[in-house]
């Protein structure tokens, strides 16, 4: 309590101890309740004094606004990817994103057929007489492979399966031309302590001295990598990244781009896809929330299921056979030594790579299927 001496305050005085017992008691009013919660940029997501804090009228129908800031259908709720609204319903109660035009997309949980697709739409091949165009690919539209950079990241823990789809990237990279940049070791925190040191050798017979090791030499591999993306970037050129694992060492050249480059609006011209659940639960989740935020993440359906992507783990003793013998067969034989086909056969990963320079499940179906279009 705050106690005015009528003799010895002007009125001056006397008003400005008013205004301060004012103050004092709507402060501690506030601190006696729950806080009020500021959103200064409508996002769904202010700060109370103390804390970021969720606007409880945010969004209609969701507790927090879904952000589609580049208009592809989805966006960020300040927590998880969400479907914006302004994508339209389907049938199922959300959108079905049908990214390369051929008929079919993706709900958020399954393969869906675009109901206005044509009945007898003609399925876009790439084959040996039908190069990509380097301006339709990727299933957007946007990637060209004459500019852009492919980021193929592999984290070679806890399995060896790696090795599988570091041989199949690389038949893909020459077969089409393309810019890259390979990183081993890309592994989690959660996963650290299962990362098979053997995976340098592979990656030098597959890859030679063209690749950054992100075990033994972490942070070089990070400013590296940065000057790389930012290189393409600055020349009018995307970034696209193949998620191989988790995505911690992604978001720390993503934090080191922000940190050094701050100009460069790296939510509009980086492309993560991921194919993975397993890889996002062992991502950091301040890491996979950076990410989620500061680049189009793109999430497709998982390599190692049946599903709308191509089945890369089913054997094939033909496709051993064939591959061992042709102008990747260094290449396959280190990766069949690291991981011998007889135990399994998965370069799974790879769909991620085939969702970017766009070739299609009707195209590239099984391991035969990649073989006859990529190797032989």
């Amino acid at each position: 309590m705050i106690s005015i001496n009528k003799k010895t305050c002007s009125p001056i005085g006397t008003a400005v101890l008013v205004v301060l017992f004012l103050m004092l008691n709507v402060s501690a009013a506030l601190a006696q309740s729950s806080g009020v919660c500021l959103d200064s940029d409508n996002d769904g997501w202010g700060w109370d004094g103390s804390q970021s804090c969720r606007i409880e009228n945010a969004g209609a129908g969701s507790s927090a606004q879904c952000i589609d800031e580049d208009g592809d259908g989805w966006g960020w709720d300040g927590e998880n990817s969400c479907l914006a609204t302004a994508a339209g319903p389907a049938a199922g109660g959300s959108a079905c994103i049908d990214e390369d035009g051929d008929g079919w997309g993706w709900n958020g949980s399954a393969s869906c057929r675009i109901q206005a697709a044509p009945v007898n739409q003609a399925p876009v091949s790439q084959g040996p007489g039908n190069p990509p165009n380097p301006g339709v690919s990727g299933g957007n539209g946007r990637f060209n492979a004459s500019r852009d950079l492919v980021a193929l990241h592999f984290d070679h823990a806890p399995d060896r399966d790696d090795g599988h789809a570091a041989a199949a990237a690389l038949a893909v990279v020459r077969k089409l031309g393309l810019n890259v940049q390979v990183v081993s070791a890309t592994y989690g925190v959660w996963s650290a302590d299962r990362y098979v040191p053997e995976s340098v050798s592979l990656m030098n017979s597959v890859w030679g001295s063209n690749w950054l090791d992100a075990h033994n030499s972490h942070s070089m591999s990070v400013e590296q990598a940065t000057q790389r993306w930012v290189t393409t970037l600055s020349a009018g050129g995307d970034v696209w990244i193949a998620e191989g694992g988790p995505s911690d060492f992604t978001a720390a050249v993503i934090q080191n781009i922000a940190r050094q480059y701050p100009e460069i609006q790296t939510r509009s011209r980086i492309h993560l896809i991921q194919h993975s659940d397993w890889n996002e639960d062992h991502t950091l989740r301040a890491s996979l929330n950076y990410v989620r935020s500061n680049v189009r993440y793109v999430k497709i359906a998982d390599g190692n299921e049946p599903n709308a992507t191509a089945d890369f783990r089913n054997f094939s003793q033909s496709f051993v056979d064939g591959v061992t013998r042709s102008q990747y067969g260094s290449a396959w034989r280190a990766a069949f030594s690291y991981l011998s086909p007889y135990e399994k056969l998965d370069f799974s990963d790879t769909v991620e790579l085939l969702h970017i320079v766009g070739t299609s499940l009707n195209a590239v179906a099984t391991v035969d299927d990649f073989a006859r279009e990529f190797i032989y």
